[in-house]
This record gives C-alpha cells, structure tokens and sequence, in this order.
C-alpha cells in the first residue's frame, strides 16, 4: 500500500501511539514516511506523552520552544533512559527525582574515578577508598589455533587417533565458549577457560599468536606484557584503559572496563539515586570526541544521575584550597606539568613525558644482567613496588655525592612474586648503587625544572611567583626518597631571582590516591536547568552534566566544543 495515500495528519495521530524506536523505523521504510518522522509536531506531541509517563519533571513545553531544542533527539533519549530495568527511586532527603543544588551539595553522594596508568582509584561515597589494576583481558581470535588442534597426525594405534580426536572436540568446545572481554583479576573461570585454550600448543609453537594483536598494539604496556607473561596467557590480549582514553576508536576497551569496574564494586545503584555524583578524573589529552562518548554511555547504559568531568590537576588543587599552582603528577608510565591560574587549568601550559617510575624499575633490571642469570627472570613489574622504591633515592646533588661516596653498600630486597605461570615466588635481590643511578637516569630524562620554565614563560612575573611558591607533586613516582628537595634545589638554580619564593610540597595522605581524593572538594556547580550557558564547556574547567540536562542538551556542549 502506498503510505502517500493517507494524509499527514493521520499518519502523525497513528505514530503518535507507537514506541520511538518504532517511529525511527518507520522513518527508514520511505521517503514520505521519513518525511512525516521528521516533523517536528509530531515529536512534540511524543514529549507530552514521554514526559507525562516519566518521574522527572521538566520544564514547560513553551518554554523548551525558546530554547530551540531538537524534540526528536530530546524523546530518544528519553526513551533510552526511562525505558529500561532499572527503577528510579525519589530522593531519601527531599523525595524528588531530581535533586537541587542545595540537596546534592548538602546530601550528595560521590564516586570518584580515577583510571591511571598502573591503577584505577575509587572512592566510594562513605569515603573508602579502593583500587583495581588498570589492565583488562581481550581473547585472541583462535580459528587457526582450532584447525592446527584439529587436524590428525597420519599413521599411529587407534589409541591414538582416539586421543587427537577427544583433544580436537574439546577444543572446538573451548572455541564456541571463547569469552568476550574480561578482567584477569577478577574473574579466575574465565581465566582457567583462556589457560585450557593454550594447552593444545599451537599458542607455544606459533610465535606470531604470541605478540599482541594489531589492533590493540597501542594500548600494551610493560604492566600488560608482564602480566601476560606471568599468567601464562598468550591467546589473549591485555591492554590499559588509561590508554585507550586517549585513542577515540578504542572507546569500547573503556566501556568495558568501567563497566566492570561499577559491576565488581555495586556502583550502579548507587549512581542511581538523584543525588549522586560521579566524579570522572579525565586525562589532560583526552578528546572532545571521547568525552561524548563517555557521558553518552554513563547516561544511556550505566544511567547516572549526575557526572562530573574534571580534569586531574584542578582535582589536586582543589585537595589544598589552592587557585594559582604547578601540579606535577609523576606516575607508573607517564610525568604531567600543568599550570592552574583562578581555579582553571590554562590550555596550552602544559607537557606530559612517557616516563615515569617503570623506567627506574626497568633501570633496575638493566642492572641485573650482570648479576646471576636466574635474576634476569624477574618481571619489571614486580621491581615497581614500594618494598623495592623505599630502597632507592635520588641525590640531592649526583656529581658532588658521587666523587664523596665510597663503595656502595649493598641492600638485601626481598620481593614475592605471585605465580600463575613458572616463575619463582619469593626472591631475594641484591643490589648497590644502582638505587641511586636508576631514579637519576629516570629524573634526567625528565628534566622537569626546563619544563617548568617553559610552561610558565611570558606569564607576568608576579603570577610565575605565585605558581613557583606552590608546586604540587603527586603520584606515586613522586614518593622516591630525596624528589622534592632534589626539585627545588634545581628550580633555584634556574630561578634565582625567585629562589626565596620557591616552594615544593607533598600532599597528604598518599601521592597514589591524591587525584581521586582532591576530586571530593570540587564543588558543585549551579544548577538550573533551563540556563543554556551554564551547559557551555569552557577548556580547563570542570564540566557537570545531570540526567536531566543531557535529556534536553544531549552533548551539544562538547560537540560545539569539537
């Protein structure tokens, strides 16, 4: 039948009454039809009807006219939201499913996380703190491992050909129940699976299978190759979200792993309620392009109630009450130097190196190749651990302690591996002055105190020594004996005139957890959901989203932010 037939108005009354998924669909079997779904009327009319069946309230329809918002795009993503499992409960303080400022900053509940190179932090609303490795397992495609296993060797006793038969069956089994993505660390069924694939023996023989797989090349650090190695896990590919933060097309490895990081810790519930708050700790190169699909996943699938985007240095600030710094956060695989002027991260001052504490553990193990063989078996990881940094130190000054200092005096270090695969469990390492040349090559190659001139060059003089007087170091890097005062001794040095001034602190508690704790006192920001300019991202700035503005704005935000 041709749809033409019917006018307009009675196609709108009819589609009126169906599902927005339905109406979509509709609009993809004709043009004339397509034309119908696109009208705006007809949307309107679905609001009133999306609106009156939702909890949440919104504000009068004349009033979203002037607004000039997209109906069509406002009803999806309604739909999305309050078509779903999950039940929307009011407010235990002021019983509304949506909560104002003044509840959500008297009441609210937060959850912080911080995705690092090494560990992902989480706070959880009572204030416990948390932590996960921040490593996730993708299975390797195994069709040629299931047709190496499956073909029979020629000649042999029935015993035999019995034997190859059962193996073969057994592996197609494994290979129809191949995982999807998954945590290594949690989830040991899973894992014992991926382990019993391994046993056919094509994984050891074939040396292509065991490199990482091209598509996920970029996202395999030195923690992920050691792990794969001490599980014993050839056939799968363990890759890092904090990575995959900075890659737009690797979102899916990000989703997967928040979305087991909310499973493994109860974490949705929570962020159900109206007035909760997650605090999501955003890298200093993460895109405009990865933070839409982000917030478009936490609001559509995870379904939180309010998200907050705030970038890691402006939550270090925020733990000392501090509007004018240089925050210095040194982790496991990467070194960041930012400027934060009024309470906002300046775009364009700063830098971020690749090196970090890995490369005074890699150092270390450089070391030990002149030591027994049995030592070069240590995985790297296992020497980035506080039982073996507690040992080294960074001299104040190398050269004058190096002509001072005698022979070395050798430090016993017991470390213990857990073991997965063959390597020994405990281990007792010896080493000498290679606690003092590893941190200096690692601090060399930062050159941090350059770094800092450089950033704060053509700043006015009294802003440079407001920022020199309070520089933040955090993360865990920073915890190496003698890195603070080894930073202001170089700092004087190239700013003499401001050597009275200059100032390094630490900051409470420990330098690991520093980001995900400084992002509880970032405070709340207006809330009025009709005010279109407070939905403008502004770089540098912490940009807070609830449920009920990304129904009516979606990411517009962020998009005109692109």
């Amino acid at each position: 039948m041709d749809p033409s037939v019917f006018p307009e108005e009675i196609w709108i009354k009819i589609l009126k009454f169906c599902s927005v998924t339905d109406i979509l669909s509709f609009g993809c079997s004709c043009k004339y039809l397509k034309r119908i779904v696109d009208t705006e009327y007809l949307w309107k009319l679905k609001w009133q009807q999306l609106e009156a069946a939702s909890p949440f309230q919104f504000p009068d329809r004349r009033l979203l006219q002037k607004l000039s918002l997209c109906f069509k795009q406002m009803c999806y993503r309604m739909n999305m939201i309050v078509n779903s499992d999950d039940v929307f409960v009011p407010c235990y303080h002021c019983a509304k499913y949506m909560c104002g400022q003044s509840c959500v900053e008297d009441h609210g509940s937060r959850v912080v996380m911080d995705i690092g190179n090494k560990w992902t932090w989480i706070v959880t609303p009572n204030f416990g703190v948390r932590r996960h490795y921040s490593m996730f397992g993708i299975p390797k495609p195994s069709f040629d491992a299931v047709d190496s296993c499956s073909v029979s060797e020629t000649g042999g006793d029935q015993n035999q050909a019995n034997i190859q038969q059962q193996n073969s069956h057994e592996t197609r089994s494994l290979h129809v129940q191949t995982n999807g993505p998954f945590c290594v660390f949690c989830n040991p069924v899973k894992l014992y699976r991926e382990k019993k694939r391994v046993s056919c023996g094509v994984w050891e023989r074939n040396a292509s299978c065991r490199k990482p797989s091209t598509e996920y090349a970029g996202l395999a650090n030195g923690f992920c190759a050691d792990t794969v190695e001490i599980l014993g896990i050839p056939n799968m590919d363990v890759v890092s979200p904090a990575a995959a933060l900075l890659s737009d097309s690797m979102f899916h490895v990000v989703k997967a792993f928040v979305g087991h990081l909310f499973h493994q810790m109860s974490l949705s519930p929570v962020l159900l309620k109206p007035n909760a708050i997650l605090m999501f700790c955003e890298p200093l190169a993460m895109s405009h392009a990865l933070r839409i699909q982000l917030l478009h996943y936490l609001f559509l699938h995870a379904r939180v109630s309010r998200v907050c985007l705030v970038p890691k240095p402006l939550a270090v600030s925020a733990l000392v009450a501090l509007e004018n710094c240089i925050v210095i956060d040194s982790g496991a695989l990467s070194t960041s130097v930012s400027v934060v002027l009024n309470g906002q991260l300046e775009p364009g001052r700063w830098r971020q190196m690749p090196i970090g504490g890995w490369h005074v553990a890699e150092n270390l193990k450089q070391a030990m190749q002149w030591q027994p063989e049995e030592y070069t078996e240590i995985p790297i990881s296992y020497l980035d651990t506080m039982t073996v940094k507690k040992k080294c130190r960074l001299s104040y000054n190398f050269v004058k302690e190096q002509q001072q200092r005698g022979p070395s005096r050798r430090e016993d270090i017991n470390l213990r591996v857990d073991s997965y695969a063959d390597y020994k469990q405990y281990w007792r390492v010896s080493l000498g002055e290679e606690l003092f040349l590893a941190p200096e090559v690692m601090y060399a190659s930062l050159d941090l105190p350059q770094i800092i001139k450089d950033i704060t060059e053509g700043l006015p003089d009294q802003t440079i020594k407001s920022c020199l007087g309070h520089i933040l170091i955090t993360g865990g890097n920073t915890d190496l004996s003698g890195f603070r005062l080894r930073i202001m001794r170089d700092l004087c040095e190239l700013f003499p005139e401001f050597k009275a001034v200059i100032n390094v602190q630490s900051l409470p508690g420990s330098s690991s957890w520093s980001v995900a704790m400084g992002s509880t006192y970032v405070p709340v920001s207006k809330y009025c959901v009709t005010d279109q300019e407070q939905h403008r991202y502004i770089p540098g700035m912490p940009f807070w989203m609830s449920r009920e503005e990304y129904i009516l704005y979606g990411c517009e935000a962020l998009s005109f932010a692109c």
